[in-house]
């Protein structure tokens, strides 16, 4: 042992006198010449290279303009040493995709974020073989060039896909425009969209299409492509909690029909049982939490039980337009149909009752911002 010790010590002594006499022969290990010097700022320098050609025998499918060096207005001496991240990709697999429709209106929920989806949007097009015209993806736009359905013989259609974030942070809205002209009609790529689709069926059978495709592609989310275009796009939910007075409200920087339709799958989802809705009025009936319920028992009773029974209780959701969006509202039911408790009621019985119901509707509220 004493030996293996002197031949360790031996060995790093020889090691750093051979470092010394580099350093006296001019040879340098670290510092901006060195062997070792620091490349954390060469990225900076980087240079764009020509885009890869792939053959025709081999798969391009992965291959996509991921890292686009901007043009960057910088100030003399400021320099952006360290390299910025992407963010981390997630999705939740219980999700996946959803096609939701409403007065002929469709659009498909996908639990990724836009940066993710849009390739594959993209992908999805170039694989049936359709040139796109458009392809915004900062904006979250794709426009297809004109074509002709196979079968078709009568006319030829073009569609604007628009991806867009959806309620929660990380995912993502797919909606689609459909317009169609006579095949022997001219054409312009220049297009005044209009605000649906002239034929509704026909476009959701396409977003049905697309969502199976993406439903397919959700394990490949992780591991291959993500646009840093559209990576520009806000990946923040478009639903916000507010408080006030102590009583949760949910904002959806949406239309109504999307809101209505979210929150109704986030109640069924959350296994919330709905006793009525009624879209004219914006309100969802439902039942949800327990409350105590006092009876009066005969004299036996009294002796082997407290006399309570559990309760759910009634609430109204209510999914109000305003000005700047939707909100989303619950009351107990109680509040609603008569404005008041019971008459019988102590002052500190229903102190108690309410502070349980703010308890409650804060819950249910959260309860759907979580599902939505």
């Amino acid at each position: 042992m004493r030996t293996l010790k002197v031949v360790k010590i031996f060995g790093t002594l020889t090691m750093l006198s051979g470092l010394s006499a580099c350093s006296m022969l001019g040879l340098e290990f670290f510092g901006e010449e060195g062997f070792f010097r620091d490349r954390q700022g060469d990225y900076l320098e980087a240079e764009s290279i020509p885009r890869i050609v792939v053959p025709d025998t081999m798969d391009s499918y992965i291959i996509d303009d991921l890292l686009v060096i901007p043009d960057v207005n910088s100030t003399a001496g400021e320099s952006l040493i360290q390299a910025p991240r992407p963010r981390p990709l997630q999705r939740d697999p219980d999700r996946s995709v959803v096609v939701q429709s409403m007065d002929e209106k469709s659009w498909a929920v996908v639990d990724a974020s836009v940066s993710q989806v849009w390739p594959r949007v993209r992908q999805y097009w170039l694989e049936r073989d359709i040139e796109l015209a458009l392809e915004n993806p900062a904006n979250g736009l794709l426009d297809t060039i004109w074509f002709v359905e196979d079968g078709n013989n009568v006319t030829q259609v073009k569609f604007r896909v628009i991806v867009e974030s959806g309620f929660q942070n990380e995912s993502s809205e797919i909606s689609l425009i459909q317009i169609s002209l006579p095949q022997n009609a001219e054409v312009s790529e220049r297009v005044n969209w209009p605000e649906q689709s002239m034929d509704p069926d026909y476009a959701s059978d396409i977003l049905s299409e697309i969502s199976v495709y993406l439903a397919n592609e959700m394990r490949n989310y992780q591991a291959s492509t993500v646009s840093f275009l559209a990576g520009n796009v806000a990946s923040e939910g478009r639903a916000t909690m507010l408080t006030e007075g102590g009583i949760n409200m949910l904002h959806l920087r949406a239309e109504f029909d999307r809101s209505w339709a979210a929150v109704g799958r986030a109640l069924d989802r959350a296994e919330i049982e709905i006793i009525e809705e009624n879209v004219d009025e914006g309100l969802f009936s439902v039942r949800y939490g327990e409350t105590d319920v006092e009876e009066d028992p005969g004299f036996i009773s009294r002796l082997i039980s407290s006399a309570q029974r559990r309760e759910t209780i009634p609430f109204g959701v209510f999914v109000v337009q305003t000005e700047d969006g939707i909100e989303v509202v619950a009351l107990r039911m109680i509040d609603i149909v008569n404005d008041s408790y019971s008459e019988d009621i102590t002052e500190e019985a229903l102190s108690l009752q309410e502070q349980q119901d703010i308890e409650s509707i804060n819950s249910l509220i959260e309860t759907i911002r979580n599902l939505i």
